[in-house]
């Protein structure tokens, strides 16, 4: 079967989870024999190379244009015919018999009524709250976010438009339960799947270093960096490797003690290293974040997690096993961290409390297209 794989970026334009899954369900699919092709957006003039379309878009840009502007921006995504046309030539070239989409910033949300005129069945994945708030964010005690008056409206549009993709798919049920208490696809089969995760991740039989912490990802206050490093600077004996980095990091390294380390940017290889070299992970967003990868890996690696009580990292931590803490509170989690060494062997040794779900994704994808209307 011919597949057509869309999402708002794709490598080498990159950010975050839905870039990964995206891929690994290129990989995977294409791995079971289906022929894929991508198509993406690029912030230069549109080019294809191998099996990816890229677009010409300005949303890997798109924080770089002031407010005011990218208000208008995010209408015209709503309405934007002339990218529905450019994917409708790519279609109408390719020919698929299923058509995922995963976020569609920056391609517009004219898509699902094309597929719909074409006859091509679709499945949609769900990332975040993008079809709930154009920011695609929402924070801890800032929910009213997606109540106000302007929110409701554009959700009555994007509901809309999206109409029922066959299929709807996410890796959590908060964030579904969300999407259908808002009126989202009431007539689409619902499914959460956990995200694709390779695990090829190396586990650790030597003891781990108890005084050691790891954090992976963006440098932000929305991401709880500010929170993180004001509970390790009351935890002087204990150190803490960040690993990422992001707007906030220069004045990260300002407020941080010295027994806190910033890394920067590593590849995989390099986080699993350090997975096995640390007692445990900290995930300290106060963003209500989907299914954090990070968590997945740290399963995959036997590394205890503590984390912020909220949305898909408390669903996983929940699951998975690790302690949780009030998302905000650097007291708070400075009594977990405690908490987690004081308990160490009894913490570590039933963790995790369940095995990752098997690596069959793709599998799953294909059934429910042979079973689905």
């Amino acid at each position: 079967m011919k597949i057509g794989i869309l999402n708002s970026l794709y490598p080498p334009y990159h950010r975050g989870g839905a870039e990964i899954v995206a891929s690994i369900m290129v990989s995977d699919l294409a791995k079971l024999g289906h022929e894929v092709f991508v198509i993406s957006t690029c912030p230069k003039e549109s080019y294809q190379e191998s099996n990816v379309y890229y677009l010409k878009s300005k949303y890997y840009q798109l924080n770089q244009i002031p407010t005011p502007l990218r208000i208008f921006w995010h209408i015209h995504n709503l309405f934007d015919c002339r990218q529905k046309n450019r994917v409708k030539r790519i279609i109408n070239k390719e020919k698929p018999g299923l058509i995922i989409t995963h976020n569609l910033m920056g391609l517009g949300l004219q898509l699902p009524k094309l597929f719909k005129a074409k006859k091509i069945k679709h499945f949609h994945v769900i990332h975040d709250i993008q079809l709930l708030h154009p920011s695609g964010l929402m924070f801890y005690n800032r929910e009213k976010i997606i109540n106000s008056l302007l929110a409701k409206k554009y959700q009555m549009i994007t509901s809309q438009l999206m109409s029922s993709p066959a299929v709807v798919i996410c890796p959590s049920h908060w964030l579904l339960k969300l999407h259908e208490q808002k009126g989202f696809f009431p007539k689409s089969v619902k499914k959460t799947i956990p995200n694709p995760i390779k695990n090829n991740y190396q586990t650790n039989n030597k003891e781990r270093n108890r005084t050691e912490f790891l954090s992976v990802g963006l440098v932000s206050k929305h991401k709880g960096t500010d929170v993180l490093i004001k509970a390790f600077n009351k935890l002087p004996k204990l150190n803490l490797t960040i690993v990422g980095d992001g707007d906030y990091l220069t004045e990260a390294k300002k407020m941080a003690n010295k027994n806190i380390t910033f890394l920067g940017r590593l590849d995989n290889t390099e986080v699993q290293e350090l997975m096995l070299q640390t007692s445990a992970l900290i995930v300290p967003s106060l963003c209500y974040e989907n299914s954090p990868t990070i968590i997945y890996e740290a399963v995959a690696s036997k590394l205890p997690v503590i984390g912020s009580n909220l949305a898909g990292v408390a669903e996983l931590i929940n699951h998975y096993g690790g302690l949780l803490f009030k998302p905000g509170s650097a007291n708070d989690l400075v009594e977990k961290i405690e908490y987690f060494l004081d308990n160490y062997e009894a913490i570590t040794s039933r963790f995790p409390k369940e095995p990752l779900p098997p690596d069959d994704y793709a599998k799953q994808i294909i059934d429910l297209s042979q079973n689905t209307g």
